[in-house]
């Protein structure tokens, strides 16, 4: 077996190794050192002040809150009254004069988002328009359907709008798209946040709008709120002067049309207007004569065919996205004083066409069919604002939930490939093949096992209850009793390990020979055709999971027992004992078989509820090092068993801010390489998220499209590279570097070039690798 690096230099070291050089040049200067303390301690107190920073030791993890207000949109964008106008082109405002005053409104119609509107409400407020709205004087009415993902509304609103012979534009929906846009977690100080519990401890008002803005990209392509805006804005220029990009509620009665048009035609020199809207809980009152509500909301903007400032469509729907352009142009409202969240993009700074805005006239917002959010109340913008981002999150993970449950409900394999394994069932020459029923062949001899197979019960003193003890801890020998337990890194107890004499003490073992048995069983079951191996994983899995008598209870309260340590309850670190159920479960689909299934689906329910409940879950979910990563894998194998499409989306988007936050932005694992065996640990943690990511890609999800896929490539980079050219960490045991082929398999179809080249890497490796048994069998099979 060898390894070569294959070109390349070496990346940049990571913040650990920096500190360790740091630390050294410190030891060697630390006698000059506390010679000059009198003059260098009062210095270094002087500039660790300046910085912000303690005067010893590194402050943690930032504990402000993540939605504090940074300003106010108005200061941070500036006053108009600071910016001089800017020269005008005479020559230009005589051939804009003398060009015809056409109008062109262009209303944008997208989708309906329950709760913050009534569903169908889109085709009730167009059907109203058409049948009601006055003809406008010299105005071309026209439409934008903006990326409307229900087809068949999108059909009616069509089929609407022919039938009264509108001309419109449509800015069509691709699934695919939405699917491979990631969380956006760029302007989000800390992405932790989404991990370590502070977002539990904000209200809604708050925990909701930062949720959204980690939706933004999403946002941005469903909702194509300004977006849409800018193709209207396009579009009514090719037809008039005078641009109305307005929302497709917007409805104007004959005398609104009046004062709009004719405040224009007063204003000729103006570049934008601001119509003021008027917000209607009832649309049939717009039918009465002379009516002239209140207009008093958020207006819409009228553009002059030379105007060259747009919407910015970086500003995602539900966080002022119309309003950021009123604040470039210095426009006067309450918006000023709205303030600015740390994970907000901050409006631009005011321009100088500010300068050139008028107002005209007024517009009706037509009704929402949510009367309780229309109503002025001292709560409604409040209560908008929560609708709209509960509406903005329920939408898209609507959508983006279709291909998980498709996926759940085909029944099919999840983590492994249906196609690799028939297309290995017509090639027993394989080297694959073989190695799978020579495994199955061995299992057949084996088990069932069970966790009542013990002979102690452990603390609880009920066998059915999984029970491990914690490896690392061992009796203190300054006590007469050895309590309570100390750690001994890297040290093992004599019986947790894996296969090792006296491991049958304790139900670790018998634990993974259930998984990895069981496996082998289905896969030679696949594709041998041999029903001997199928009868055989189905005793495995009814005697762990379903009979009475010998299955175990749902919960990991005794894993990891340190003995003297919290009543002698297991720690939050034993529920990586069970990391390996995104493989088990794709055995137990592999059966087909209903009774099985059904019965290890109820199981799983009360385990997942566990996990996601008991202390020790709630603890191991905000660990930042491979524990961490481990609980989302485990969490998401048993959402996505359970067709929960909701707790996999959950785990997608925790799991993509626990990688940006732990892992540094040259693929380093800080968190890792405080261990005696940081290379066992990178790799481990390395090859856990990839084993989470292509779980969830063959759930339906695709978290390989985003930003922080590419920061998994750089650390998987990064590793290669280090165990290519000698790791340069502590490694208390010698390192087996054929565990790096399936990384850098992984790496080779991601980005067409690997690293290392790994001579007949084995089907299967130690469980304690994290390398699913027969790997090359996955769904995303080897690199080709």
């Amino acid at each position: 077996m060898t390894a070569n690096a294959k070109g390349g230099t070496k990346a940049p070291a990571s913040s650990h190794d920096k500190k360790v050089r740091r630390n050294r040049l410190l030891l060697l200067l630390s006698p000059l050192i506390v010679l000059f303390s009198p003059v260098l301690l009062p210095v270094y107190y002087v500039m660790r002040r300046r910085k912000g920073k303690p005067l010893f030791g590194s402050r943690k993890r930032a504990t402000r809150s993540p939605v504090a207000p940074v300003g106010q949109m108005g200061r941070i964008a500036g006053s108009l009254d600071r910016v001089p106008p800017a020269p005008i082109d005479m020559a230009e405002e005589e051939r804009i004069d003398a060009m015809p005053d056409t109008f062109a409104l262009c209303r944008v119609i997208g989708n309906d988002l329950v709760p913050r509107h009534k569903a169908g409400q889109s085709l009730e407020n167009v059907r109203f328009i058409l049948e009601n709205e006055p003809e406008l004087s010299n105005c071309r009415k026209l439409w934008v359907l903006n990326r409307i993902f229900d087809p068949e509304n999108e059909a009616r609103l069509i089929n609407l709008l022919e039938q009264h012979g509108q001309d419109y534009e449509r800015i069509p929906y691709d699934a695919d798209a939405l699917q491979s846009t990631g969380f956006d977690f760029s302007t989000i100080e800390d992405p932790m946040v989404f991990v370590d519990g502070r977002l539990d401890q904000l209200d809604e008002k708050c925990r909701l709008p930062l949720i959204a803005q980690a939706y933004r990209l999403r946002n941005n392509y469903v909702m194509n709120n300004n977006g849409a805006r800018n193709v209207a804005l396009g579009l009514c220029l090719k037809h008039a002067k005078w641009a109305l990009p307005f929302d497709g509620n917007c409805y104007f009665t004959e005398s609104a049309w009046q004062a709009v048009r004719s405040d224009i035609m007063s204003r000729r020199d103006k570049r934008y207007f601001t119509v003021p809207m008027a917000r209607m809980l009832d649309n049939q009152d717009l039918l009465a004569d002379d009516v002239t509500p209140n207009a008093t909301e958020e207006p819409q903007l009228a553009f002059r065919c030379d105007a060259p400032l747009r919407f910015d469509e970086a500003h995602p729907y539900g966080r002022r996205p119309k309003v950021e352009l009123f604040l470039h142009l210095g426009i006067p409202g309450p918006w000023e004083k709205w303030p600015v969240a740390r994970f907000d993009i901050p409006p631009r700074k005011v321009s100088p066409e500010g300068h050139r805005v008028g107002q005209a006239g007024w517009v009706a917002r037509l009704f929402s069919g949510q009367a309780q959010l229309e109503q002025d109340t001292g709560n409604t913008i409040r209560d908008r604002g929560v609708a709209r981002n509960q509406a903005i999150r329920a939408t898209l993970d609507m959508l983006e939930a279709r291909p998980v449950r498709a996926q759940a409900s085909s029944g099919q394999p999840v983590f492994y490939s249906a196609a690799e394994l028939d297309a290995l069932s017509a090639s027993p020459a394989d080297p694959d093949y073989d190695a799978i029923q020579a495994t199955a062949d061995a299992a057949l001899t084996r088990g069932p096992f069970s966790v009542v197979d013990k002979p102690d019960p452990g603390p609880s003193g009920d066998k059915h209850d999984y029970f491990h003890p914690a490896p690392y801890w061992w009796p203190n020998s300054k006590k007469a009793d050895g309590l309570p337990y100390v750690r001994r890194d890297g040290h093992r107890v004599p019986g947790t390990g894996l296969y090792e004499p006296d491991s049958d003490r304790f139900d670790r073992t018998r634990l993974q020979r259930m998984f990895d048995d069981t496996t082998a069983l289905a896969l030679a079951a696949r594709i041998t055709g041999d029903e001997a191996y199928r009868d055989h994983a189905k005793a495995l899995i009814r005697t762990w999971f379903l009979e009475p008598a010998t299955r175990m209870n749902p919960n990991l309260f005794y894993a990891q027992v340190r003995r003297g340590h919290n009543n002698d309850r297991g720690s939050d670190n034993g529920l990586i004992e069970t990391k390996d159920f995104y493989f088990f479960l794709d055995a137990v689909r592999l059966l087909q078989h209903d009774e099985i299934s059904s019965g290890v689906q109820s199981w799983c329910a009360e385990f997942l509820n566990w996990l996601k409940t008991s202390d020790q879950g709630i603890k191991e979910c905000r660990n930042e090092n491979n524990h961490g990563t481990c609980f989302d894998l485990q969490e998401a194998a048993l959402a996505a068993f359970l067709g929960d499409a909701d707790c996999l989306q959950q785990v997608n988007l925790r799991a993509q801010a626990r990688l940006l936050g732990t892992i540094e932005e040259n693929g380093a694992q800080p968190h890792e390489l405080t261990r005696t065996m940081t290379q066992h640990y990178c790799v481990f943690n390395v090859q856990s998220w990839i084993n989470l990511f292509n779980l969830m890609e063959g759930a339906g999800l695709r978290p390989w499209d985003s930003a922080a896929a590419d920061r998994l490539v750089q650390a998987m980079r990064l590793v290669l590279r280090d165990s290519a050219n000698g790791w340069p960490n502590a490694q208390a045991e010698p390192f087996d570097l054929a565990r790096l082929a399936p990384i850098d398999q992984e790496l080779c179809r991601r980005t067409g070039q690997g690293v290392l080249q790994i001579e007949t890497p084995p089907a299967c490796f130690h469980p304690h690798d994290g390398i699913a048994p027969f790997w090359r069998q996955a769904r995303w099979g080897s690199a080709k």
